[in-house]
């Protein structure tokens, strides 16, 4: 009888990771020794108020931090579903890069700042999977298309530049360079900041279906709860670089444990302050 070879439900373990900012004696950890799992196939949040130390935790997972950013200790052990576990703080550059886009992938927050503006969307997508996939060159003329159509977006915008584009269609551009290659892990950065309430609810369920429909899992940074309410499976609370409660999205909202977490929840709007004020 042949070994069933099983994946590991953990896609991501996040050990005693700590950055800090070398800026001046004495300053305090951005991240200071977090611990955390990520679930394969999950969406889960990370929230905290600006400042708790959540993007820089994202950068740090994606070795993009800058000076004087540096980390100073933990390991972040990464299993692609296709290759073999590795530290994302150890790894060789080369090895890193080919992580990218086909295991690992970023979505940022500012999208008119992440696209070329003198290149057409076409040649954006074709500029990673190209460089990531050159074997795929043939497909492009048909995959982008594809692509735009999985986020709800029309063929033509692939010949139109990123100033042509709302700033909805823009975050929705990215989400699909992001899912070109079929990455295991997508971390996406405040990915609804600045937009308005509507195109934010067809980001929070173009993100949702991407889980479904490719299976990939997701990192939501965001400091906003009604955004994990609405989508995270899991929400991680961090403060002052700490990560302070870790818990299903139901029961965190439900039965807070910690009193940061509690103020975070109820910092969001209700419709009865809406009437008062």
């Amino acid at each position: 009888m042949t070994d069933r070879v099983s994946v590991p439900d953990d896609i991501l373990q996040i050990s005693d990771l700590t950055v800090r900012y070398s800026s001046r004696p004495g300053t305090p950890a951005a991240v200071d020794g977090v611990d955390l799992a990520v679930r394969r196939g999950e969406i889960l949040g990370v929230a905290g108020e600006s400042g708790s130390g959540k993007s820089t935790l994202a950068v740090a997972l994606l070795r993009l931090l800058k000076r004087p950013g540096r980390v100073t200790g933990g390991s972040i052990l990464f299993r692609p579903r296709d290759s073999a576990e590795v530290d994302l703080l150890r790894v060789g550059d080369k090895t890193l890069r080919g992580l990218r886009w086909r295991n690992l992938a970023y979505l940022p927050q500012g999208s008119m700042n992440s696209l070329n503006p003198v290149a057409r969307i076409r040649d954006q997508f074709a500029d990673v999977i190209v460089e990531h996939a050159p074997q795929r060159r043939g497909e492009l003329a048909e995959l982008v298309p594809r692509l735009l159509g999985t986020v709800g977006l029309p063929a033509r915008v692939g010949g139109m530049y990123p100033h042509e584009l709302s700033g909805g269609m823009r975050q929705r551009v990215l989400m699909a360079i992001c899912i070109a290659l079929e990455p295991d892990l997508i971390i996406a950065d405040e990915p609804t900041t600045a937009l308005d309430v509507t195109i934010q609810r067809v980001i929070l369920q173009t993100l949702s279906d991407l889980r479904n429909d490719f299976g990939v899992t997701l990192i939501l940074i965001s400091h906003d709860m009604g955004v994990h309410a609405q989508l995270a499976d899991r929400v991680a609370v961090m403060y002052e670089g700490r990560i302070v409660e870790v818990g299903d999205t139901r029961q965190i909202f439900k039965d807070p444990q910690d009193p940061y977490t509690r103020a975070l929840i109820e910092s969001i709007p209700t419709i009865e302050e809406r009437k008062a004020s």
